[in-house]
């Protein structure tokens, strides 16, 4: 899966990407707020970001 917002997405396999994207829209509905689900995804992407650099994805294990 490509995106320009979130590059890393590529490096994802499609059941990751989808569990990332699953993972954004129950933030939407939790929010409440715009800021809050903003800041919401700023935390997701970065977590799911570090997951795929981090030794352990090497070995194939999802965040």
């Amino acid at each position: 899966m490509h995106s320009s917002v979130f590059p890393w997405l590529s490096e994802l396999t499609d059941e990751q990407a989808y569990e990332f994207l699953g993972e954004v829209i129950e933030a939407a509905n939790a929010a409440g707020t715009h800021t809050a689900f903003l800041q919401t995804l700023d935390a997701l992407a970065v977590e799911w970001r570090d997951a795929q650099r981090s030794p352990s994805s090497l070995a194939g294990s999802s965040p």
